[in-house]
Parts: structure tokens; sequence; C-alpha cells
């Protein structure tokens, strides 16, 4: 029997989960390269002091832009106005002072009529006394209201996000994924239909409901008749907004291990159950986290079903005989940062066997120190230990690294090369896969993905593929 409640039944008679599939995952791409210049997240004031250090917002991890504190999902306000003013060819905010006259290539100017370039730049409040001003009152159609309670200083500040609600009581999210891949033969289908509902009734308490579908290359009629279509995402009670940005975290969700890459294809995600794509990976559990600043940490229990089984799409209680837990933390300065990861599960053999896996990963930036180097590195590599169904222990080894050159706003090129040994016992299963890609954003909300990907297994024969993938997000 299902646990529905309330709200997960109202956003399903709502039929905005029905047809299209795929997680939209976080990109720590964007943490590694928002750090060069602040007003990439929300308006820069006239004369900003720095609050005490258990005060302070300012981070560089995936709590920054996200709901979730671990990253993915739906975005929060300082996501939202990074998703107007920096990412997009033509803004919708305040274009960052650091991208004034920057040129795409070296060959089109690209000024837009969000910045006046003037000293009349919009500002925002010098303090949480100042942003009680109406003038800096919200018009926002997709986070209504406020919280009961004076805000904390632990809160975002009204007028930080130009018109952005920054401390809504609801806002409503969505995504849309639709893909084509041209290989031996062509397929067109649906990769993300999600709505994500938070609701956020006092100051530090939030509840997050993300319900979507789960994607089928064989098209939109699977996707429709799959049992885990549509199904709970994520689903948790958030106890946020205290000192040194702490937070308690309690229901489903997908452990924080390592980079959380929008490309569930990563051999660093599907080789440790951290497919997001899948209801497989989803487990029931808590987790805690801080973020002073610049440091971050995210350490979680949990329990789970057993390996590539699917939990019930709605009951969160329904798990088997595993559990475990992960920890990732790590330090992301302005222009570089590094962490590492650690994650034990136990399983009974035949629910998939008991696993261990640990990693380290890191990013450069070196734009935050020369406007002549757009350029971002991002890297990394894991080593796991899980039990065959002898009982037997064998190891898989997997490494990943992009190199990124961000030609203008809008326009992102790349190069990305994955690696994996998913038996280190057997021998030639190793595969290198090299991809080239476009992402193209040309207004808020809508982004264009273009990759050429060529697979190069050690013991067998090469492939390619040119991937293509339209998503529209708020």
């Amino acid at each position: 029997m299902r646990r529905w409640t309330p709200v997960l039944a109202l956003l399903v008679l709502l039929g905005v989960v029905p047809l299209l599939a795929g997680l939209a995952s976080g990109t720590p791409l964007y943490a590694a390269r928002a750090g060069r210049a602040c007003d990439t997240c929300h308006l820069t004031p006239n004369t900003w002091k720095n609050p005490e250090l258990a005060d302070r917002k300012c981070a560089l991890s995936c709590r920054t832009c996200h709901v979730d504190p671990a990253g993915g999902g739906q975005r929060n306000a300082a996501g939202r106005f990074y998703g107007r003013a920096t990412l997009p060819m033509v803004a919708t905010s305040p274009r960052p002072t650091a991208d004034w006259d920057r040129l795409w290539g070296g060959l089109l100017s690209r000024h837009d009529r969000a910045t006046t370039y003037t000293d009349q730049l919009p500002l925002g409040p010098d303090d949480l006394e100042a942003s009680r001003d109406p003038a800096y009152a919200p018009h926002d159609f997709w986070a209504r209201g406020t919280p009961l309670g004076s805000p904390s200083p632990g809160a975002p500040f009204a007028g930080r996000y130009g018109t952005l609600n920054a401390d809504p009581l609801l806002r409503l999210g969505w995504d849309l994924r639709v893909a084509a891949l041209s290989s031996d033969a062509n397929l067109y289908f649906p990769m993300q239909a999600d709505l994500s509902l938070a609701l956020h009734p006092v100051e530090h308490v939030t509840t997050l409901i993300n319900v979507g579908a789960r994607g089928r290359t064989s098209g939109t009629p699977d996707v429709i008749d799959d049992p885990e279509t549509p199904y709970l995402r994520e689903g948790f009670l958030l106890v946020h907004e205290a000192p040194y940005q702490a937070y308690f975290k309690a229901g489903r969700f997908v452990p924080a291990y390592g980079l959380r890459l929008d490309d569930h294809t990563s051999f660093i995600r599907r080789q440790f159950d951290l497919d997001t794509s899948v209801p497989d990976s989803r487990v029931a559990g808590i987790e805690v986290g801080l973020a002073p600043n610049y440091p971050f940490l995210n350490l979680s229990w949990f329990r789970s079903k057993a390996r590539n089984v699917a939990p019930d799409a709605f009951d969160i209680f329904d798990f088997d005989a595993g559990s475990g837990g992960a920890l990732n933390l790590g330090y992301r300065e302005v222009g570089w940062g590094v962490g590492a990861s650690a994650m034990i599960r136990r399983r009974p053999l035949d629910e998939g066997g008991d696993a261990r896996t640990f990693g380290v990963y890191g990013t450069v930036n070196p734009f935050t120190y020369s406007r002549k180097l757009p350029f971002t590195y991002q890297v990394e590599v894991d080593h796991g230990i899980r039990e065959r169904l002898s009982g037997e222990e064998t190891s898989v080894n997997v490494f990943y690294q992009e190199l990124d050159w961000l030609l203008g706003n809008g326009l992102n090129l790349l190069a990305k090369h994955d690696w994996e040994d998913p038996d280190t016992e057997v021998k030639d299963d190793e595969a290198h896969r090299v991809s080239l890609g476009l992402q193209f954003i040309p207004v808020p909300g809508v982004t264009l993905d273009v990759r050429g990907r060529m697979l190069f297994p050690v013991g067998g024969r090469s492939d390619a593929d040119l991937f293509l993938q339209l998503h529209l997000w708020n």
C-alpha cells in the first residue's frame, strides 16, 4: 500500500509529471566558476559589511544554488539569479561586472539589455535591516509568500537577487528534457519531466518534494507504462538556516558523494549506484552537513533496496536489509577546490553484497585570476571494493576529467574523458570514453547540449554516437 501524503497526491493530480524523465542533477562546473565574481550569484551592494563567519552564506558548495544542500534538483534564489545573469547569452538580471564588455572568442560584442554599463546598475541591500525596505519587495511568479517568523541571519536577504523572492514560503520548480541519439540507429526519446515543490512554512524548516518519471530510450509510451512513472525522486524534511550553514535532512535522496555531474552516464556515477536517472539510486535516511564559507561537509546514514531494485514509487520506508553511509567533504576557494568522499554499503549477498568506495576530486578555474584564461578543469578518481555472488571481493577503478572553455556567456565548449575498470580481476574489460561538446544557453531557462562521444573498449570494438539534448528549466 503506497503512503500518499496530501501534497504528493496534489502533485500527481496536477498531471505535471506524465511524459518525460531523467533528473536535473547538480553541475559542479558552475560552482567552480562562480567564485570569480560575487555578483554572479547576487546583486552587489554599495557598502557590504561581511558578517561573522557563523552568519555568512557565501559558499562555493552545491547548497549555494540548490534547495538540497547536497546539490541537484530545485534551484534556490542564488541559483536562479545565476541562471538569469551569468549563464545565458542574453541576461534578464544584471550581468556580473566581471563579464562587462567580454567578447565571444574575440568575434562578437556581448552587450545586453539587462546591463546598464553605468554607475546606475541596480544594487542590493547593505544588511539585513536594509532588506526590510519595501523597495526590495519581490515580484516572482515561481516563488511566493514569506515564512512565518522574523528573517534569521542565516536566511537569504530580500533584494539580494533583484526581484526574485529570496526566502519564499512556496517555491515551484520544473525541469524538462528531450534528447536525440544518433549511432547505429536514430533515437528520439524523453529524458525528464520533474516538478518540485518546496514548502517553507516557518524559518529554519523546509519540506521538498520532487516528483518525476523514469526515462526510456524506447520512447514515451514505455515511459508512461513504466511502474515507476511517476515516482518520488526526492522527498525530505530539511532543517537549515543555522549558523555555519549547518543543516539536517531526513527522507529520500541520493547520497552526497564526489562530483555530482549532470551527466548520469559518467562512470563515476554509474559504477557506484549513484546514477540519478533511475529510482534504484534512491535511499531513505538522514544527512547532516555544514559549509562555514569555503569548507563543506555532508555526512549521511541510510537504508536501501537491493542493488538494481527500485524502491516503491512513493513509500520512502520501502527498503530491504541494506544499510550504509556516505561522507563528502572538501574546500572550495574562489579559483580552485579539492574534496574527498567515502561510502560504505552493507547488504546480504543476494541483495548486492557489501561495497566500499573511496575517491578524491578537484577543480581549477584560472578564469578567476585572468580574463584571458576562461577555462575550468575538473577531475575525480575513485576506487571501489565490492562482493561477488561467490562472496569473494573484487575492485573497480574509475577516472573522470573535463576541460571547459567559456567562449562567452551562454557558450561553453568541453572536452571530457571517462575511464573505467569495472573488475580488476577480469582481463581487458577496461574502457575509455572521450566526449567533445558544445553547450548553448541563448536565454535563461533554455539549454542546448550537443556531444560527440567515442567509446574505446580495451577488449572490443570502438563505438561512436552523437547526443543532442534540449533542457528547459526554471
